[in-house]
């Protein structure tokens, strides 16, 4: 059976170039350019399987440009070829040897489907998810987005009270609540809280005050209290004509107006999440694993998609990335290196915030987070690192064994969440003197101190 490549350098706006080389690595014919059009299209399936027989395999290498690989990927293997996606590092790092001073479409394209005779790990065939799981990967992924932008607006709300209101952060529960939103949206300006006087102020807080805040009692009545003495000291401090409070009301409004607007998207996204979640994962084996609940499971099988994409355990552990580069030289191995930077970040973020839910339930990976922290003298990140690629085995388990996750000791027994927190908080606590000691930059004379 004849192997033929084709090397792929992808573009945005432009057109897309295609060097067909044969198992030589010698290159056959001209480049071939083409768009994401039928008539195109065909013309390089011809120019592909010009002289080969039906048995003969065709291997198409790409980089990840933007999402122009999805539409050619899919195509590529709807035609009956492999399709190969690889690292922009690995390709600049071929390309200054074999090419130090040129670089064109031609080039790259060229570079591309030489790789397999360079060989080496990381040419394995791309894993095109069906139309549910790479719509789950978008949601989830704008998901996060929303997120990071509810996260910017409170800091920025934040910023503003501690240098314009400088007694509101003391004084009101914690921003993100309804009640703080609602005074900040009405009563920035301390001058207008001031002359809405206690009574109507405490009736305005009643009808806003939600979730573990009580309405009709003490807690508004004190709040009112709070609120009034917080506006009466920024009176003080900024006297009429210091600042223009109903400029900075206006933003102020804006910035809460923008993150309930995206809190809504959040809803909606939520929504559909689920439903992609359910029909993708009906036994719902995930979220028995302590950390991934109805946010991080989603996440982590949107990203993952299914055991059967990797084969082996340790496939998927390499994929996170949440392992640190090894450095070896004259027969010395240096440890503690940094992690490396390849894999998923998102994955990696949702596994790193997981284990450290995880670890505070299982007692498994609690003895894995002590043993790093007091015994090796890991910080608290390279401990988090060590218990979720512990994490990342258990997903694997419960996706190829398609059963749910069962919580036990240390022992084998098992236990209930609540029993893991006890056996945890008597045994594995990390002591805070240990946990101060490994944080980065705290020296050993501040500790001896």
């Amino acid at each position: 059976m004849a192997i033929r490549t084709v090397g792929i350098d992808l573009a945005i706006r432009g057109a897309h170039v295609a060097t067909i080389l044969d198992e030589r690595g010698e290159v056959i014919g001209a480049p071939v350019r083409f768009r994401l059009r039928q008539h195109d299209l065909e013309k390089l399936n011809r120019r592909l399987r010009s002289e080969l027989k039906p048995e003969d395999q065709i291997i198409a290498i790409m980089e990840p440009t933007g999402m122009a690989w999805f539409p050619v990927a899919r195509w590529l293997e709807r035609a009956g070829c492999q399709v190969i996606r690889v690292k922009g590092q690995r390709v600049r790092a071929l390309r200054r040897y074999l090419s130090e001073h040129a670089k064109t479409d031609v080039i790259d394209a060229q570079i591309l489907g030489s790789l397999p005779i360079f060989g080496g790990k990381g040419l394995n065939p791309l894993y095109l998810p069906t139309a549910q799981q790479h719509a789950l990967n978008r949601l989830t992924k704008q998901r996060y987005r929303y997120r990071e932008e509810i996260a910017s607006i409170l800091r920025r709300l934040k910023d503003m009270v501690r240098w314009a209101n400088p007694g509101l952060e003391a004084a009101l529960p914690a921003l993100k609540t309804q009640v703080s939103l609602a005074v900040l949206e009405k009563f920035f300006d301390p001058r207008v809280m001031r002359r809405m006087g206690q009574p109507r102020l405490v009736a305005f807080l009643d009808k806003h005050v939600g979730g573990k805040h009580p309405a009709h009692g003490p807690f508004t009545q004190e709040l009112a209290e709070k609120l009034l003495d917080a506006a009466r000291d920024t009176i003080k401090i900024y006297p009429k004509g210091d600042l223009d409070f109903s400029l900075l009301q206006l933003e102020v409004r804006q910035e809460v107006a923008r993150l309930r607007f995206y809190k809504k998207l959040i809803k909606r996204l939520d929504e559909e999440i689920a439903r992609l979640y359910t029909e993708l994962h009906p036994e719902d084996h995930l979220r028995t694993i302590p950390g991934l609940g109805n946010v991080l499971g989603p996440s982590v099988l949107a990203v993952v998609h299914s055991s059967a994409r990797f084969g082996r355990q340790k496939r998927l552990r390499g994929y996170t990335g949440l392992f640190p580069r090894r450095s070896e030289s004259g027969g010395k191995d240096a440890p503690s290196q940094r992690v490396v930077k390849s894999g998923n970040n998102r994955l990696k973020r949702d596994l790193i915030l997981a284990a450290d839910i995880a670890r505070k339930v299982d007692p498994e990976l609690a003895v894995v987070y002590y043993e790093m922290m007091v015994t090796k003298g890991k910080h608290h990140l390279q401990a988090l690192c060590a218990v979720a690629n512990r994490l990342i085995n258990r997903i694997y388990a419960i996706l190829k064994e398609n059963r749910p996750y069962v919580l036990r000791d240390l022992e084998g027994r098992k236990i209930t969440m609540a029993q893991g927190r006890a056996l945890i908080d008597a045994r594995y606590t990390v002591p805070p003197a240990i946990r101060y000691a490994r944080r980065k930059g705290v020296r050993h004379g501040d500790l001896a101190a």
